[in-house]
């Protein structure tokens, strides 16, 4: 499937954003910079909010160590955004994330992206296991639909 036929039934999770008006670049649209903070705001508050772990406290750390972005639509204040995730793999040590950008109430993406996230340990900043408590977090994600 081309990711920019993602629908939000492709998505397990989703939160809903508002733009802000400085979101804007100077040609009026979102800017690139700002759909990689979106991701990550959904991937944190999923974590955070919803099950209540927190990956830079305790014995790990998580690190982002590949991430990407795919434009299919443009986005622009005063839209809201709905930010769509999924989890398409769970290895040892390291979780993909994949995530789509719609405007509230479209069935559209306008942007698709992912998150490769490393556990590490606190101390040693070396890669280890993730810890059941993220991976059982992360089952309920699992990648969903025919993307």
């Amino acid at each position: 499937m081309n990711l920019r036929d993602q629908k939000r039934a492709d998505y397990a999770w989703s939160i809903v954003m508002p733009t802000r008006w400085i979101d804007n670049d100077r040609y009026g649209h979102m800017n690139n910079a700002v759909y990689y903070s979106v991701f990550e705001n959904a991937v944190m508050s999923y974590m955070e909010v919803e099950n209540k772990l927190n990956p830079n406290t305790g014995s790990v750390r998580c690190f982002t160590v590949e991430n990407g972005c795919q434009y299919h639509a443009a986005v622009r204040y005063p839209e809201v955004l709905e930010c769509a995730l999924r989890v398409a793999r769970i290895g040892n040590s390291s979780v993909r994330y994949e995530l789509g950008i719609f405007a509230q109430g479209q069935e559209n993406v306008c942007a698709t992206g992912f998150i490769a996230d490393v556990f590490v340990d606190a101390q040693t900043e070396r890669p280890t296991s993730i810890p059941k408590e993220f991976r059982d977090a992360f089952a309920p994600l699992m990648k969903v639909g025919s993307g």
